[in-house]
Order: structure tokens, then C-alpha cells, then sequence
């Protein structure tokens, strides 16, 4: 169910994004995707501890004890199946409560500084600056809600109650489309936009919580501490940290790009970019279905010792994770402009070259990220290493060249980063925890993708 609820979220695209574009004023569809990237970044405070948390429980899953779950790159159980250790996922759900807690007081108080600060010159530009303050505080007021969240969906994903959760997804997903229409078209504007889209947020967080009381005999209700287990936070706080600090030094980073142009770009230069910057975000995010929904399988995997069964799934997920990737950035550099002009669109969208180097970054950072998920199985985190010196290369990049080439900076310092040392770097441990030959996996998943996206990329910038 995970293609189905992905799919429906793109839903969005076809069927909100036209009236986004033509209800509202260019400065609001600035600070519209402003907002949108302000509480992507709310990912950031998580520090690394969603996916933590569900590859651990994963782990609890097949049987391992909370002593066990540190580090599986040296993983030697029999391949047989194993019962669940519901006293290691206890200490786990109860540790991970405790921390979300803390998570959240940290969290709004970043955006209520920080965030807040960050909002007055793109809200000071929009005709009715009441209404964008009104709509940043509703934004905030929910964000207290989102982290404490986390908790809940990360017990599913741990559970490998996948297929569940995209099932409500898409009923939810398909709610709060159908009422972003409805606002718009009723003439709700930017504020009306963003009261719909949070009291969704909160709508999806207590279904999320009601079905952690479903499955598995209701045993999440029966959990009741709240306190830190010192075993389970020794074993997750190094691959916690590592994730959290390489999650901002790549995703975060790409990010602030849009954030930081807002300061100082026009209204019409912001709206563009942070549209192509979402469209590319989300064709990333949908190509992630194939291999992501996988990956508490290969975590229980790995802790039964199927090493064949791993390899077999990782690769399959992957080469179907770029395929999706390259057909959703071609049908957009294709349709994107005519759609565009069709529905009268208040913002352009950026030009033939830049969308392809973002295209062909992104493409990069996919293939980095899906090497250092697979990596991750093993509990050793390396994302800090990988996207930290990736996010020096890109920070030194993007500000040289910014004076020189503009927006364009942004993509180009991210692809230095991501070629220069993200790529290779995590490919590399993959192939060796897994036994993996460059060659013989690579022909196999990324090449032929690759050279369509190559070939597109030029035969887009020749006829424009």
C-alpha cells in the first residue's frame, strides 16, 4: 500500500497545486511554500530518532534483547524466525516516549524564535501582513503536536505494519486534498489554506496513536512508562546523533537554501524556486516507496542473519526507487511549463537548466541515501560522516559561486557535494557489509536510469 498512499499524496499535484498557483498572490505562494519548508524542517529536532526508533523495535521484532541491538554489522543468528522480545520493544516505546517529550519543548522553541525571525521580511512583502502572522501562529501552535507523533508512527514502521498505516494514509491523504479544494475554491486564501492543512496534521497524528492501541493485541497502550531505559539509550543515542546531524547537514541545508533566498530574492525569483524545489522533493519522496517501505524487513532480516534475502530485496527496492525517480522528473520538465500557462499561474517555473542540474543532484543524493539506508541496517551510522563533509563542499560552493551564477548555486554546491564525496563514500560500505561488487549491483539498479535521466537533461536544454 505504500505505491497507493504515495500516489495520492501526488494527487495534490494535479489537483491542489493548479489552485495554490492561481488563487493566490505570487508573495503568497512564497510564503505559502515557505511555511511548507519551515515544517519540513521541523525533521531537523527529530535529531535522528524516528528512524532509530523503528529500525531498533525492527530488531526487538526478530527477538533480540536490548543488550543486542547496538550493532548487527557483525549479525551471526540463524536465518530461522524468531518471536518478538516484547520486553526489549517496552524499554524501547518507553524510552522513546520520554525523549519525544523533551524533543518537542526544544522544538517550539526554535520556531518561536528562530522561525519567527526567519518570517518577517517574506510576511512584511504579502497585502495583508495580519493574515500571515495569524497563519504562522497556527503553524506554530501545532507544531508541538508533530514530534510526539513520530513516536507513534515509528512503532508501526517497527511493527512492519507498512501496508496499516499507507492504508489510512490515503483515506486521510484524500481528506485533506478535498478540503484544501474546498478552501480554496470557497475563497479561504492563504490562512484558510493553512488552518485546513494543520487540523489535518492533528487529525493524522491521533490516527496514528489509535492504531498503535490496535495492533498487536493493544500491547502500545499496556506501555505506560515513561522514563529512559540507560541500555536502549547507550545502544541508540550514537546512531541517533549521527542520523540527526547528517540529516541537517544534507536535507536540512537543501532546505535553508529556499529559507535563506527568501531573505533577499524578489517575490516572483522566491515563488519559482521553492515550487521547482518542492516538485523535486516530492517526485524524491514518491520514488522512495519502493525501497523504504522495505527496510524494517531488511532490519528483521538482518537480525535473523539472511544475508541472501537482504540483498535480494535491497535490490530490487532500489532499482525500482530510480526508475520512479526519473519517470517523475521527466513528465514535469516536460509538462511543467504548458500546465503552468494552462491553469494561469501566478509563478513560473524555473528554467530548463536549472530544473535539470536539480534533477541530476537529486538523483545523486538518492543514490547516496539509499546506500547509506541499506548500510544502516546494521545499526552503524554514517550519515554524519557522508552528509557532513558533503554539506562543507556544498556550503563552500553555493557561496562562492552565488554572486556569480545566482540561484543556480544552490543545486550546483549540491551536486559538488553529493559527487564529491557523499556518493562514493556510502556506496562504499554498503558494498562491504553486504559483500556487493560495484559492477555487477550497480548495472543492475542505478545505470540505466541514469543514462535516461543524462540524455533527457541535454535533449531539454538543446530545444529550449
Amino acid at each position: 500500500m505504500t505505491w497507493g498512499s504515495f500516489a495520492t499524496r501526488s494527487l495534490s499535484l494535479i489537483l491542489v497545486l493548479p489552485l495554490v498557483l492561481n488563487r493566490l498572490s505570487t508573495t503568497e505562494i512564497a510564503l505559502w511554500y515557505l511555511f511548507s519548508t519551515v515544517i519540513s524542517l521541523q525533521l531537523l529536532t527529530d535529531v535522528g530518532f524516528s528512524p532509530t526508533f523503528s529500525r531498533v523495535i525492527a530488531y526487538g521484532m526478530g527477538g533480540l534483547s536490548s543488550f543486542e541491538i547496538k550493532d548487527l554489522r557483525n549479525s551471526n543468528k540463524s536465518a530461522k524466525l524468531t518471536d518478538a522480545n516484547w520486553q526489549t520493544i517496552e524499554k524501547i516505546c518507553s524510552t522513546m516516549r520520554a525523549i519525544y517529550l523533551r524533543l518537542t519543548v526544544i522544538s517550539f522553541f526554535l520556531l518561536a524564535t528562530i522561525g519567527t525571525w526567519a518570517m518577517f521580511s517574506p510576511i512584511s512583502k504579502t497585502s495583508d501582513i495580519r493574515f500571515g502572522w495569524i497563519a504562522w501562529g497556527v503553524i506554530l501552535l501545532t507544531s508541538g503536536f508533530t514530534l510526539l507523533g513520530n513516536s507513534y508512527s515509528s512503532y508501526l514502521q517497527g511493527l512492519n505494519q507498512i501496508a496499516l498505516l499507507r492504508r489510512w494514509e490515503i483515506l486521510t491523504s484524500l481528506g485533506a486534498i478535498g478540503t484544501s479544494i474546498i478552501v480554496l475554491l470557497a475563497g479561504g486564501g492563504l490562512l484558510g489554506l493553512v488552518v485546513a492543512n494543520q487540523g489535518w496534521l492533528i487529525l493524522n497524528i491521533w490516527r496514528n496513536y489509535w492504531l498503535c492501541s490496535k495492533v498487536e493485541g493493544g500491547r502500545f497502550q499496556k506501555f505506560t512508562s515513561q522514563k529512559i531505559d540507560i541500555v536502549v539509550f547507550e545502544a541508540i543515542w550514537p546512531s541517533a546523533w549521527r542520523s540527526g546531524l547528517g540529516v541537517f547537514m544534507g536535507y536540512g541545508l537543501v532546505q535553508l537554501s529556499g529559507i535563506i533566498y527568501a531573505q533577499f530574492g524578489t517575490a516572483s525569483g522566491v515563488a519559482s524556486y521553492l515550487l521547482a524545489l518542492r516538485l523535486i522533493q516530492m517526485v524524491s519522496q514518491f520514488s522512495q516507496a519502493p525501497f523504504y517501505s522495505k527496510l524494517p524487513l531488511l532490519a528483521k532480516l538482518r537480525s535473523e542473519g539472511n544475508l541472501e534475502k537482504q540483498i535480494q530485496v535491497a535490490k530490487r527496492g532500489i532499482r525500482l526507487a530510480y526508475w520512479t525517480y526519473v519517470a517523475g522528473f521527466v513528465v514535469i520538465g516536460v509538462l511543467a511549463k504548458p500546465l503552468l500557462k494552462l491553469v494561469g499561474s501566478n509563478a513560473e517555473f524555473v528554467s530548463p537548466l536549472l530544473w535539470g542540474v536539480m534533477g541530476l543532484s537529486m538523483f545523486a543524493e538518492r543514490y547516496g541515501a539509499m546506500h547509506i539506508q541499506l548500510y544502516s541496517i546494521t545499526n552503524h551510522i554514517i550519515w554524519h560522516t557522508a552528509n557532513g563533509v558533503a554539506g562543507l563542499i556544498y556550503f563552500f560552493v553555493a557561496l562562492t559561486l552565488f554572486n556569480r551564477i545566482g540561484v543556480y548555486a544552490f543545486p550546483v554546491g549540491t551536486l559538488a557535494g553529493y559527487l564529491g564525496f557523499y556518493c562514493w563514500y556510502s556506496a562504499v560500505y554498503s558494498y562491504k557489509a553486504f559483500g556487493l561488487k560495484f559492477l555487477d549491483f550497480e548495472k543492475n539498479t542505478s545505470f540505466f536510469p541514469l543514462i535516461l535521466m543524462i540524455f533527457f537533461c541535454f535533449f531539454i536544454f538543446i530545444i529550449n
